[in-house]
Order: C-alpha cells, then sequence, then structure tokens
C-alpha cells in the first residue's frame, strides 16, 4: 500500500499532484488528510483557488508564499490598502496600464511609466520617463518582454493628391526608448493604407509575439484589423471591413473579432472565431474564413447599437519577467471577457455588459472538429448558463482599464452626491465554490437570473454566478476629489479624478491597512 512507504517518498509523490487530485486525496485517510494539510499541498490549492500560478526558485519558501498568498487574497476580499498616493495627470493625451506598469504621456515625444509597488508580490515601486525621436499618436507596452509599441502620429503629406499613405509602428525598449533587443531591423512595422488615417483611432494590443492593430476610420471607409508578428515583420493576416468593432486574443491561436451587422431580420452583433495557426500574411474575409462564430441575440427593431467593444486583461500569454523572481502572479488561463455594447433604444442612450470566461468560449471551441469552417455557435448554446449580461453601473469611455484576471471593478452609481461605492464583480468560479463551503461563505453570491427585456428581440436570461464586494468610499468634503471611474491592476486600484485637480489615485492593496484609510 501507498501508506507503507516511506513519508519522505509520499511527499515527493504528493507534491507532484494537481489540486483536484489533492482534494480527494484529503478524503482518503486522516493520514493523507494531514499531508494535504501541510503548507506544500495548501498551497497547490490556494494557487489554484486564486487563479494565481507558482512563480520562479527564489530566496521565498513554500510556507512564505503561502502567507503572502492568503494576506493578498484577504486585502482582496476587504478591500483594503496599505498606500495610497496622487499621482498628477499630465498634458499628454494618451496614457496605459498593463503589466502593473501605469504610462502616461508629458508632451507628444516624452513617456512617463511608474511601476506599481506590490507588498505581497514584493515588487518596488519604480518611476522613469522615456524621451522619443518622434510624436506619438498611440502606444501600448508589455513590461515583461520590455517592449513599447508606438504609432508615429503622421506627418501632413505635401503632395495633397497623394494615393498612398501609410502607419509607422515603433518596436522599442519599455525601459531605454531603443531599438527593441527581438525586433526585425530596421524596428519600424509599415502598414499600407489606401486613405488617409486623420481622425483614426488605434486598438493594440500585444500577445507574446503577436501584435494586433486595428484601425477604425470615422468616415465611410473599412476598418482594418492586423495581426503581425513583431518579431520577425511578418503579417500573419488582415481583415478589412466596415463592421469590424474590436477584438482580442483568445488565447496564442484564437483571435475574437467583435462585429455588429444587419442579420435578415433584425441587427445582431458576433464574435468571429479565427484559428492563426490556419492563416500566413493572407487577407481574409470577416463572414467566410473564420473558425467560428458565437452569435448574439438579434437586437430588437428599436435598438441601434452604436459602440461595441470587449475587454481582457492580461493577455493570455502574459507572464511576469523570470528575472522579477515573483513568487507568484496571475494565471494566464484565468480570464474574463467583458463585452460591451452601447446602444440607442427608445431615445434613450443605455450600455450592457456581458461577462464571459474565456475557459467558457475555449471549450466549445475544443468540442470541434480542427477542419471545421465557419461553424456558428447559436446564443442558446453558449449564452444563457455561460454569460452574464447586465446594464452597465457607469459609462467606462476612457478609462477602459477596468478588469484584470476574473475581477471588474467600477464605481457604483457615481453621481455628484456621496458618498461613492466601489464594487468588485468576481467571476472565480473556484473561489465561489469554496465559499459555499463556509458558513456564512456566500451572502454577497450573486446566482439568480438576470432579465434583460426590451433590448433584444426576445427575453434574454443569463445566469453566470459571481460575487460581490463592496467598499463605500468616505464622504466628500470640499478638499476630497470626485472620483469618476476606477481601474484595476494585479494588486492595485487607480482611482480616477478628472475635476480640477486632475489627478489618479493609486491604492496598493495591504490586509494590515486599517478599515478606514482612503
Amino acid at each position: 500500500m501507498l501508506t507503507s512507504l516511506p513519508v519522505e517518498l509520499i511527499l515527493k509523490i504528493f507534491a507532484l499532484l494537481d489540486w483536484r487530485t489533492l482534494l480527494v486525496c484529503r478524503e482518503v485517510c486522516r493520514f493523507f488528510c494531514s499531508i494535504v494539510e501541510g503548507d506544500e499541498a495548501q498551497y497547490e490549492i490556494e494557487l489554484a483557488v486564486s487563479g494565481m500560478v507558482d512563480g520562479p526558485l527564489s530566496p521565498f519558501t513554500t510556507s512564505d508564499r503561502l502567507a503572502l498568498l492568503k494576506e493578498r487574497n484577504a486585502a482582496w476580499e476587504s478591500l483594503r490598502w496599505v498606500e495610497s498616493q496622487d499621482v498628477p495627470m499630465m498634458r499628454g493625451h494618451i496614457w496605459e496600464l498593463y503589466g502593473g506598469v501605469f504610462a502616461q504621456s508629458s508632451t507628444p515625444d516624452v513617456l512617463h511609466f511608474r511601476q506599481l509597488p506590490s507588498k505581497y508580490r514584493k515588487i518596488e515601486e519604480k518611476t522613469w520617463r522615456v524621451t522619443l525621436d518622434m510624436h506619438v499618436r498611440d502606444f501600448t507596452m508589455d513590461p515583461a518582454q520590455d517592449l513599447l509599441v508606438l504609432i508615429e502620429e503622421p506627418t501632413p503629406s505635401p503632395n495633397a493628391n497623394a494615393t498612398t499613405h501609410s502607419i509607422l509602428i515603433h518596436l522599442r525598449s519599455l525601459t531605454t526608448g531603443d531599438r527593441h533587443k527581438l525586433a526585425p531591423q530596421p524596428a519600424i512595422l509599415v502598414h499600407a493604407l489606401d486613405a488617409p488615417n486623420d481622425g483614426a483611432t488605434y486598438t493594440l494590443q500585444v500577445c507574446d509575439h503577436l501584435l494586433g492593430v486595428l484601425l477604425i476610420r470615422h468616415e465611410d471607409t473599412d476598418a482594418e484589423l492586423t495581426i503581425w508578428d513583431w518579431t520577425t515583420g511578418k503579417i500573419i493576416l488582415v481583415i478589412i471591413q466596415c463592421s469590424i468593432a474590436t477584438f482580442a486574443f483568445l488565447s496564442s491561436r484564437f483571435l475574437l473579432v467583435g462585429s455588429v451587422f444587419d442579420s435578415e431580420v433584425n441587427i445582431r452583433a458576433c464574435l468571429y472565431v479565427f484559428d492563426m495557426t490556419r492563416l500566413s500574411g493572407e487577407m481574409v474575409g470577416l463572414g467566410s474564413d473564420y473558425f467560428c462564430a458565437f452569435l448574439w441575440p438579434e437586437f430588437d427593431l428599436r435598438t441601434s447599437p452604436l459602440n461595441f467593444s470587449i475587454r481582457s486583461d492580461p493577455s493570455p500569454a502574459w507572464q511576469p519577467n523570470p528575472e522579477a523572481r515573483l513568487p507568484f502572479s496571475t494565471a494566464p488561463g484565468d480570464r474574463l471577457f467583458i463585452i460591451t455594447v452601447s446602444l440607442l433604444n427608445s431615445d434613450s442612450f443605455d450600455s450592457y455588459d456581458m461577462f464571459v470566461s474565456a475557459d467558457t468560449l475555449l471549450s466549445h471551441i475544443e468540442t470541434l472538429p480542427m477542419e471545421v469552417h465557419s461553424h456558428e455557435i447559436k446564443w442558446d448554446e453558449w449564452g444563457p448558463t455561460g454569460t452574464r449580461l447586465m446594464q452597465s453601473l457607469s459609462q467606462h469611455l476612457p478609462w477602459v482599464c477596468y478588469v484584470f484576471g476574473t475581477k471588474f471593478v467600477s464605481l457604483a452609481e457615481p453621481t455628484h452626491m456621496s458618498p461613492q461605492t466601489l464594487e468588485i464583480r468576481d467571476f472565480n468560479q473556484l473561489a465561489m465554490q469554496r465559499d459555499a463551503k463556509v458558513q456564512g461563505g456566500i451572502n454577497h453570491h450573486v446566482r439568480d437570473t438576470t432579465v434583460i427585456r426590451k433590448v433584444f428581440a426576445d427575453e434574454i436570461h443569463t445566469s453566470l454566478p459571481y460575487r460581490v464586494i463592496k467598499r463605500t468610499l468616505p464622504p466628500r468634503s470640499s478638499s476630497q476629489p470626485f472620483f469618476t471611474a476606477v481601474m484595476c491592476s494585479e494588486d492595485s486600484l487607480i482611482l480616477v479624478d478628472v475635476s480640477t485637480s486632475r489627478a489618479y489615485r493609486i491604492k496598493c492593496l495591504s490586509n494590515s491597512a486599517p478599515p478606514s484609510a482612503v
């Protein structure tokens, strides 16, 4: 029998087991239960329930990591923060929050970066600035790869009748602003256009070696989505279609593209999935070359969609720089997608958020044969139990960094009346299952069905469970700012004040902070 083996050997065997098997072993006998209750096994279980993965070897012992992880989880449960600082909002018009780094511009050619500290992952705050040799129209970054992606502000062409135009995308080091060491030579991606890009909006996303750039122009021209391998300069795919509204990397293989189009009767939204391993630099059709598509219900005849967006953070390939030797970090698979549709409904403007996990979408994709082509997944197959569709608590634009991992953060009822309430909706299903086993642990779980009427052609029911964490902010005084939005990172919250003080209030979570800390 296994129990007859030396204890040292049993411990080594248990160290190879995943968290699900460990929970089964705990029920076998008291001896196995005592092993599973040890720090090694408990850390494995806590990582899984928290949606985290273990970090590389470092001076942190397993007991150290377990204690830090439990403290971090307790801080999120109570929404307590130990540090709070106000960072002035600079006069530049662009900013970004990704990978624990907050960046903003002061002038068109200067970017300022702030690495957000973390008590639980032993990250020190660091600030730096990068002066560039160009004016920047937009940018994104990936701190784990020391990558800074810059779209150069186009200069007016001396030839007013020019028929060719281009976007210059620079690949730089995040820390120095110099050419990125993995970028091709020259470290510039050139994207040719058939029309000027004046007044265009850009969406940029990085997923490991992949770079996605969505260009939407406000004239009657098609939107253009291009996926590059930024390390080689090669184009993976190009989609040109007027109905493209948004995109996101579902995995390193599958690309999610959101579109709103006229169906046979009503307008409907759709999430197209493209298999990037099947494509090699070719132009594809949005409505014909996709792998599969998740169909939304048709909108009511009186409803006119205006905006459609997908947000998820971090990317599916995200992992911190191993040189940082962090004790743990967010698991790349535990991600929540928030799909927001803004619409005009009977002369009123409304916004709705759909919450769906990456696992829900991927589980449907994985059941399909790999040779499938343009397969449609009906709403009733994936939506009612796999999503939660709700009216938005507040308008997100332009502060769109409101999701990280499985958490969505917002300011409930943000009016000029005080107090304001900070609310987190956490769609971590494993954590909810554990809560259900603790007396009083499900008080803040939402499991009932949300019903949406008079927006779609039919009444829509969704029931993906989630839990709610709230904290009321102190009453506003004449010296206190009024926050209009909130953003989140792995261990931090950023409250946005666009009033006269114009500042970002950064709050670093800590379970040791007093509950009244502001």
